[in-house]
């Protein structure tokens, strides 16, 4: 926590709450692109978080919001189409 108003606490508490409910999905992708991909994910509000597991190895956790798998797998092709390709390691996308 920081200082007496809690806001760090809620913002780490708030953060865990949303991974819990989100459908969690892992990708590989060029190790290059992450900062595309996280920079794509972030111009959706409220579509999904990013976090990068593995650099050199191209490894991101996704945390795809309750209710926005659909909107993310139609994000995830798009993006594909344009070359920003990336493989299902682990969730339901």
């Amino acid at each position: 926590a920081v200082g007496n108003s809690g806001k760090a606490t809620t913002a780490m508490t708030d953060t865990a709450n949303a991974q819990l409910d989100a459908t969690r999905v892992v990708l590989r992708l060029d190790p290059s692109r992450i900062v595309d991909l996280h920079a794509c994910i972030e111009g959706y509000d409220d579509l999904a978080l990013l976090r990068t597991l593995d650099a050199p190895a191209g490894l991101v956790e996704i945390f795809v919001s309750p209710g926005a798998e659909d909107q993310f797998e139609r994000l995830r092709e798009a993006l594909g189409r344009e070359g920003l390709h990336t493989t299902l390691v682990a969730g339901e996308a």
